[in-house]
């Protein structure tokens, strides 16, 4: 698996601050339970900082967009959602992945998430 002891190492870097970063979401965590739904799934996933902050990024993106007046749907927001978990090597399924937006971006019920606009944008139609 590992050709040398500097590979180990890095690997071992790596898994610490991933560690680290979930911590962090944990002591968050503590101060706002609110967001409790969105941070589990974040640690069961075993997503890093890296590809946690991608993902704000491109809610961000699609926010700037939605306030600039384009149109998209749910299905291309979860598509670049799953590029991204992809490229970092995060494999949900399509069921995962239906279960994972509507948290990210806010929830139901009126819980905090990173973008009630877009929740509300593609929810709320239904």
């Amino acid at each position: 698996m590992y050709r040398t002891i500097e590979e180990r190492l890095q690997a071992l870097e790596k898994q610490i601050a991933r560690q680290d970063f979930q911590i962090q979401l944990l002591q968050n965590l503590a101060a706002n339970h609110q967001k409790y739904a969105i941070y589990q799934y974040v640690i069961s996933t075993n997503m890093d900082e890296h590809t946690f902050y991608l993902l704000q990024q491109l809610t961000k993106d699609y926010e700037e967009k939605l306030n600039l007046g384009e149109s998209f749907t749910l299905h291309e927001f979860i598509t670049a959602v799953k590029k991204v978990l992809l490229r970092e090597g995060i494999y949900l399924t399509n069921v995962e992945l239906s279960d994972f937006v509507p948290k990210w971006l806010g929830g139901t019920l009126g819980s905090i998430g990173f973008s009630l606009p877009l929740h509300d944008y593609f929810y709320e139609k239904e």
